[in-house]
């Protein structure tokens, strides 16, 4: 587990990443926190929080909440088992110990310089309500797998309707180490103008992308530095958007997976998946501030009918 106190990131965000998992009956298990709905759980656990787990429960729908310095998206399938409902496996694989193109302080620098002046397409927020607190979380399910390049390459195309038609930068979300369990082995692959590729150029750039560091370091005053940087700049830091599929997992005692990622980034949009009994449930997660659930749902929906062109 990845010491918090070392965690650098964008301070503005909570760093929460949900896995909700439908069961065949209410969970027996201790929970932090229940609610009447699932909506209300999921907002309640995404808001910022420095304990490692959260559990929570709403009918059948238990709900783990991790911070991201504790572990990844797959490690949210390894808290799933250690609650006594696994297995709990996917198919990722993990891009092991691909090299990063810079160290720390390149990427921390590189990453500050490009939303300084050349800051990636943002999207026209829908239906704003300024006042609100936490994110807003949307999904649809579509039948069978997706490719995660399949995934990508829908979501950049249709993110151009509002109002991202040029440098779209996309985040990828991997981990090196699929069998980790319980940590936080994530990675990012960082593609840049995705609105030109074809599935075909997605698939090759996810193969040679180098694996950005995660906002990590040991150095205090570096730290306390690149975070104040990062305050500074992050409505213009980051990614256009966030994705990050948990592969197809199997997992029979389950009924229903969806995953959300966390907000990151200027625009604060990002695209979740796991494939699961034949289906794929796909997510949209935005900062409530910004968006409100029927401006995100136009945006999933029109990632669904790019899905359906595929």
């Amino acid at each position: 587990m990845t010491d918090q106190a070392r965690w650098v990131a964008d301070p503005t965000i909570g760093w929460r990443i949900l896995l909700t998992a439908t069961l065949p009956e209410p969970a027996p298990v201790d929970a932090d926190l229940t609610a009447a709905t699932t909506d209300e759980l999921r907002h309640d656990l995404a808001l910022p929080d420095r304990r490692p787990i959260l559990i929570g429960v709403a009918g059948s729908d238990l709900v783990v909440s991790a911070h991201h310095s504790a572990a990844d998206g797959l490690g949210l399938l390894a808290v799933l088992e250690r609650l006594g409902f696994g297995p709990a496996t996917s198919s990722a694989r993990g891009v092991g110990d691909r090299p990063a193109a810079h160290g720390y302080l390149g990427t921390v620098t590189r990453r500050l310089a490009e939303a300084a002046f050349h800051p990636p397409a943002s999207l026209t927020p829908r239906s704003a309500v300024p006042a609100a607190i936490g994110d807003v979380m949307v999904e649809i399910e579509v039948a069978g797998s997706i490719r995660t390049a399949v995934l990508v390459h829908a979501a950049a195309h249709a993110l151009a309707a509002h109002g991202a038609d040029r440098h779209v930068a996309v985040a990828v979300g991997v981990t090196r180490d699929p069998a980790a369990g319980v940590d936080d082995r994530s990675a990012l692959l960082r593609l840049r103008d995705v609105e030109r590729m074809d599935p075909t150029d997605i698939e090759r750039a996810l193969r040679e992308a180098p694996a950005e560091r995660p906002p990590v370091s040991r150095s205090g005053p570096l730290d306390r530095a690149a975070a104040g940087a990062m305050r500074l700049l992050s409505r213009r830091l980051g990614s256009t958007l966030l994705v990050s599929h948990l592969g197809e997992v199997t997992a029979p005692h389950v009924d229903r997976l969806a995953f959300h990622p966390v907000t990151a980034g200027g625009t604060g949009i990002s695209l979740g998946a796991v494939g699961h009994g034949g289906r794929t449930v796909v997510t949209l997660r935005a900062r409530a501030a910004d968006w409100d659930a029927d401006g995100l749902e136009q945006v999933l929906e029109a990632v669904r009918g790019r899905l359906s062109e595929s």
